[in-house]
């Protein structure tokens, strides 16, 4: 929370992020891999080595609260620490890193149980 970038009201730029050494999930994890991907594709900005490279999203967000450097997290990821003020969100601008997420099942086959239940809630607006 006390980062000078929360107190930014109009948040970061992609590159101002890109130049900046997180608090990282492993090479070849998702969450990282999808940030790189992003940076490159929509940005074309060259990063700089992480911080920290932590092989957990509860080992990243105690790193960030710690002060050891920010990190990008999934919003569903920090619910708690968001509604606690023990971790605050900041805009990035001229990034999206909106995620796309792909449910494959076998044709003529309905959902059941629980991956029914989790596909309903994915499309679930909001």
């Amino acid at each position: 929370p006390g980062h000078p970038w929360v107190r930014r009201r109009s948040g970061i730029t992609a590159a101002e992020l890109a130049a900046t050494p997180l608090v990282a999930r492993e090479p070849g994890s998702g969450t990282r891999r999808y940030l790189e991907e992003a940076l490159d594709a929509q940005a074309s900005l060259e990063r700089v080595s992480p911080v920290a490279e932590l092989s957990s999203t509860t080992a990243i967000k105690a790193a960030v609260a710690a002060g050891i450097g920010p990190a990008v997290l999934s919003s569903l990821a920090v619910t708690q620490e968001l509604a606690a003020g023990t971790l605050r969100a900041v805009p990035v601008r001229g990034l999206d890193l909106t995620r796309r997420l792909l449910a494959v099942w076998p044709d003529g086959r309905q959902l059941t149980g629980a991956a029914a239940d989790l596909r309903a809630i994915a499309v679930r607006p909001g």
